[in-house]
């Protein structure tokens, strides 16, 4: 009964101190994501953790002080144009839309107006906007939380490890550790494969928009548009909502259509073609159940819980089957396939050893 009330108030304090987090979390999956790294540095040039890991993050900042060098300006004007400009875009977008659609409009210049003041509302001016910006950028507690808190992960990773094993039975630690093993699996796999498709898509996005459809504020679209990818369903709805939206502002309704058959093309070559074919499905969630975590996760943490949502989902569905492995897990039969083939399918479970469960080998395929 003690174990009990001791782990509600563990939950009860970690909820009300749950603003402190994200430093944390930013932290723990940067150091998740570099630790293969640190480990094969660390191995092939036969040098201590620590000097692995200054090493790969002078390595990274490095990487990052180039890009900003290269694209920081750009982003910076092309943001700040797009603020300045933002009354031009809306009365243009207007007037393109009512032309386009014989909407009689007795006063466009009041009904963009309007729009803009109901878009400051909900995301801010501009002066705020950026005001937050330079508090964030100022902001180098959390920075340095961030940091710090990445590199003892990293050096730590397997005392960390061992801290939390010390808390299971005995007997169920194989269990645990098999778990954690599939889990590692699976999460390393997703976000190699949503760093690479940010990539792509980001890349993809500023062609098209730049040199066919001579977007002036491309660069920024395009790399919004490669982050909305970490969203499922709602992120590249939109991407490619805002930038038909500044495209018909630009050169009126004649780009809208060219735009979104853009982006729909690249979205079906993704799921169709990279996907499958260099990444894998890592995440096998239903889309309903997509849906379900990225609104809990806005829910509960705003942009970061939607971003960890669908990880997090995935987890516990690997943790699920891992425990209790699901009815169908034999194989369905295809259209056509003789019955005996199925009676064979259903019965070869059935021999399965128990020391490698349905679900662990699904998600080793």
């Amino acid at each position: 009964m003690l174990k009990w009330v001791a782990l509600f108030v563990l939950i009860w304090f970690l909820y009300h101190i749950r603003e402190i987090f994200p430093p944390f979390v930013i932290g723990g999956i940067f150091a998740y994501l570099i630790l293969p790294l640190v480990r094969y540095v660390h191995k092939e040039a036969n040098i201590p953790m620590a000097a692995a890991v200054f090493a790969i993050y002078v390595g990274i900042a490095g990487i990052l002080f180039a890009l900003g060098w290269f694209f920081g300006p750009m982003v910076v004007d092309q943001l700040t144009n797009l603020f300045n400009q933002r009354q031009e875009l809306a009365n243009n977008l207007v007037q393109s839309a009512s032309q386009s659609f014989n909407w009689k409009i007795d006063n466009p210049e009041h009904v963009a107006n309007d729009l803009v003041k109901n878009l400051e509302a909900n995301f801010g001016t501009p002066e705020e906007v950026m005001h937050i910006t330079g508090i964030f950028s100022k902001g180098m507690l959390g920075i340095l939380v961030c940091v710090v808190s990445s590199i003892y992960l990293i050096i730590d990773s397997h005392r960390v490890g061992q801290f939390f094993l010390r808390f299971i039975p005995e007997d169920q630690r194989q269990i645990v550790t098999n778990m954690t093993q599939q889990t590692n699996l699976m999460l390393s796999k997703y976000v190699r494969g949503q760093l690479l498709l940010i990539t792509i898509m980001s890349t993809v996005a500023w062609v098209f928009l730049h040199f066919i459809f001579k977007l002036k504020y491309a660069l920024v679209i395009a790399i919004a548009s490669g982050f909305l990818e970490i969203i499922p369903v709602l992120g590249p709805i939109v991407a490619t909502s805002i930038a038909t939206i500044v495209g018909v502002a630009q050169h009126g309704m004649d780009v809208a259509l060219g735009i979104i058959v853009c982006y729909t093309l690249a979205r079906w070559i993704e799921d169709y073609v990279i996907i499958p074919r260099i990444i894998g499905h890592a995440v096998e969630l239903h889309p309903l159940v997509v849906i379900f975590a990225v609104l809990c996760g806005e829910v509960t943490a705003g942009a970061l819980g939607m971003l960890i949502a669908i990880p997090v989902a995935a987890s516990i569905k690997l943790i699920v089957d891992f425990l209790y492995p699901p009815l169908d897990s034999a194989p369905h039969k295809p259209i056509g396939e003789p019955e005996h083939n199925v009676a064979e399918s259903t019965a070869a479970p059935k021999q399965e050893s128990h020391d490698s469960p349905p679900a662990a080998e699904s998600n080793q395929a």
